[in-house]
């Protein structure tokens, strides 16, 4: 009798806690679809009372702006705005070049200064010092300044790239070094003696015992890094650029049409959506152990 009450106890655990999972689920779904509805409301009712499409436009006129965006029928007077493919591209690809390199300078800078305290006193306060500038007041000398020290075929193909790459890489690399480094700090020493004693040289010790260990953190920086190249493609086109979506959006804030400027914005984010939640999902079935060790700590704490 008692052990079919102990199995009924159990079975009644399991559908609970399966209950509140789905429930957890069914109510991140809910509340996401909520908070749209919300804003959406807010935001046209604020355009009534407003009654200006110049300073707010309604989520009708702006999803309509989008629809014809994309179409690529642009309004009279938005002087440079190429087609939406042509923007659109321009866009990821600075993003792309300028995630990647600063994934090929970052990760490596990251472990070293977390592997090495001599090179972390060496290159840490540069780091400090660098990361503390506010990278837009640098964008004026990478613009003059890039053109004489870096050739601009290295990572060139419409002709005036390179500065707009700079700033995507200047605005990601931080992000990835210090990721990198908390990962690789945070790796266990006895991780590290047990690779020693059993005879595991340095270069064994960073493929098998820290990078694995520092992974996780290493992939959550790259996952924040690619909205930070985003930030910087976006600022760089609209300072620097005569194509992109980030001279679209202040191309069509010159002539004031803000339906077309809100349209632009709605891609911008979109892309930072994707790029966001897309390695999350990733980061999560790849690192599930990780999930399950911080519910685990969670529950004794």
């Amino acid at each position: 009798m008692e052990r079919r009450n102990l199995v009924a106890q159990e079975v009644i655990v399991e559908q609970r806690e399966s209950w509140i999972d789905l429930n957890t689920i069914q109510a991140k779904v809910i509340f996401t679809i909520v908070s749209i509805l919300l804003f959406g409301a807010i935001w046209e009712l604020a355009a009534k009372l407003i009654n200006n499409h110049v300073i707010l436009p309604t989520p009708i006129s702006s999803f309509k702006a989008l629809y014809l965006l994309i179409q690529n029928k642009i309004p009279l007077g938005a002087a440079g705005v190429g087609s939406f493919e042509s923007m659109l591209l321009q866009t990821l690809e600075i993003t792309a070049i300028g995630f990647l390199l600063s994934s090929a300078v970052g990760i490596p800078v990251g472990y070293l200064i977390g592997r090495w305290r001599a090179a972390e006193a060496i290159i840490d306060p540069w780091i400090n010092a660098l990361y503390a500038i506010p990278m837009v007041a640098l964008i004026p000398l990478l613009y003059f300044g890039s053109g004489s020290l870096i050739p601009v075929s290295v990572f060139d193909y419409q002709g005036d790239l390179l500065p707009d790459v700079l700033v995507s890489f200047i605005m990601t690399v931080f992000t990835i070094i210090i990721n990198t480094y908390q990962g690789v700090r945070l790796v266990s020493n006895s991780l590290v003696e047990v690779g020693k004693a059993f005879g595991a040289s340095e270069n064994q010790l960073t493929r098998h015992v820290v990078i694995p260990a520092a992974l996780p953190d290493i992939v959550a920086g790259m996952r924040l890094g690619l909205g930070r190249a985003l930030l910087g493609a976006i600022i760089a086109e609209a300072l620097l650029s005569t194509n992109g979506l980030g001279y679209t959006m202040l191309a069509f804030q010159s002539i004031l049409n803000t339906p077309y400027m809100v349209a632009t914005i709605m891609v911008i984010a979109f892309i930072g959506f994707v790029l966001l939640q897309t390695p999350k999902l990733i980061e999560r079935r790849l690192f599930k152990w990780k999930e399950t060790e911080r519910i685990k700590r969670g529950g004794n704490e």
